[in-house]
């Protein structure tokens, strides 16, 4: 964690914002990797996520919401049913290429 800035204050005041949700979230900046990355101190280790975009703004405090623990049976529910919808066009598609390839 030598190359790790916490960072506490900001522009738009997102590391106040996103301990909002959960108190025990801290934003550092990684000096290594150049991006923000998001840490519960009250786990270890304390890595969350790496925020996908290069600076703090409104973007980080909704990735931060969406992928906060509390929202954990939504995430996986929402997984499940992008799952289910690739399984049914993949399926869909072998039926029509089974039924192309039929000389009726």
């Amino acid at each position: 964690m030598d190359r790790l800035i916490e960072i506490t204050d900001d522009l738009f005041d997102i590391s106040s914002r996103i301990k909002s949700i959960d108190e025990n979230y801290k934003i550092y900046f990684n000096g290594g990797t150049r991006r923000y990355e998001l840490h519960n101190s009250s786990k270890t280790p304390s890595f969350q996520a790496v925020f996908p975009y290069t600076s703090l703004d409104k973007r980080a405090l909704d990735f931060a919401r969406q992928t906060a623990v509390s929202n954990k049976e939504k995430i996986l529910a929402q997984i499940d049913a992008h799952n289910a919808r690739l399984e049914k066009r993949r399926q869909d598609e072998l039926i029509q290429k089974y039924i192309g390839g039929l000389r009726l």
